[in-house]
């Protein structure tokens, strides 16, 4: 029995380590662009378009000390190793790149966010006598007939720790994101979406703390981006800004039919990449100047659409509740995270100083609370 426990360890890393390689592979193949701008208030009051602070579309590093509030534990060095991926909807899109920008619906007015459809994580120092654990995530929109209204989505969840001493495999159904109320007319980016797991718990040392349960489950985000300034990566940027007028749009015809589903939106309603598209269909003379007038419109206005935050403050809390009772354990649990995220270099947004708050615990690791702060520095890329 014991063997078959390890074989299934052995497989779920694999498993977890081939969806890290193909996500990141698939990241060349996805189509970026920098956020639109709302439009100012004031000249000295830049108001962005509604943006979720936290990690998309990138892979971060970050590693620092952790100081541990509780008395059996001491502070201690750690590391983590994550990646985002898109977000369900490319609504309330994270602050440097937008993932499926629609060219033809208005700009956003208000904070909206939504999930990562494949997020991965590996923490090492941040559990119980410097133990790490490993997390995996996926959302899908699923239809299921006779419910097309309610917008489900399916969700996955494989977690433990790296010992491979506990397993945790869920499946289950979740809601679309609900917004948090008091910020639904806000620019402050807001979700919280309920969901019903089935969940299995393995024990690779023993089967007799195999356990099969239902969970009803929650996660919340609140956050938002402040001080922005421009970004140094403007080649790149521009680049994709093409790449994704192009893609919609691949010949004049098709950009003039596009043009035109924008000229309905009232002008005031437009985002700044809406109105740059105009401009170049304008500037277009012929069928072969396409292509090339694109890309020059693009590579001649990047700057002006290429700000980039400072900080970005934001919270999330997740938590979930067991059907069944859990031999003396609290049957509801949460996780909640307070994090500060400062760009430090004037010109590149590559590197960060992190500052979070946790404290509550993990479905990786669900005996173990966590209660510490964490200082670090970040790379994201």
């Amino acid at each position: 029995m014991k063997r078959i426990k390890l074989s299934l360890l052995t497989a779920l890393r694999t498993l977890c380590v081939c969806s890290l390689i193909i996500a990141v592979s698939s990241i060349t193949a996805v189509t970026f662009t920098v956020t639109s701008l709302a439009n100012a208030q004031s000249v000295n009051e830049l108001v962005t378009e509604a943006q979720n602070p936290a990690p998309a579309n990138c892979i971060e590093v970050d590693g620092g000390y952790r100081f541990d509030h509780k008395s059996s534990d001491r502070s201690e060095s750690y590391y983590c190793i994550s990646f985002k991926g898109s977000l369900v909807k490319s609504e309330g899109t994270p602050f440097k790149y937008a993932s499926g920008l629609d060219l033809a619906s208005p700009a956003l007015t208000r904070g909206s966010g939504d999930r990562n459809r494949f997020s991965l994580r590996f923490e090492g120092g941040t559990t119980t006598v410097g133990g790490s654990l490993f997390e995996a995530n996926g959302v899908q929109p699923l239809t299921l007939r006779g419910l097309e209204a309610l917008n489900l989505r399916g969700v996955g969840l494989a977690a433990g720790d790296a010992d491979g001493k506990n397993i945790q495999l869920a499946i289950g159904l979740e809601s679309p994101p609900l917004r948090i109320p008091g910020f639904q007319h806000s620019q402050v980016s807001n979700w919280i979406v309920v969901g019903i797991n089935a969940q299995r718990q393995e024990d690779t040392e023993s089967s007799i703390d195999d356990k099969n349960f239902g969970l009803l489950t929650y996660r919340a985000f609140l956050g938002r981006a402040f001080g922005w300034r421009k970004s140094g990566d403007v080649g790149k940027t521009a680049s994709k800004i093409a790449d994704t007028f192009l893609s919609q749009a691949p010949t004049y015809e098709d950009a003039k039919t596009l043009a035109e589903k924008i000229e309905q939106i009232d002008a005031g309603e437009r985002s700044s990449f809406q109105q740059l598209f105009l401009d170049a269909v304008t500037e277009t003379e012929s069928e072969t100047d396409w292509t090339k007038t694109a890309r020059d419109i693009a590579y001649g206005n990047v700057d002006a659409v290429t700000d980039q935050p400072t900080f970005a403050v934001y919270a999330e809390d997740s938590g979930w509740c067991s059907f069944t009772d859990s031999s003396g354990e609290r049957r509801l649990k949460n996780l909640l995270t307070l994090t500060l995220d400062y760009w430090f270099l004037p010109t590149y947004d590559y590197a960060f100083l992190r500052v979070r708050y946790e404290n509550g615990y993990e479905r990786a690791v669900p005996t173990d609370r966590k209660d510490h702060l964490l200082l670090s520095v970040g790379l994201r890329f």
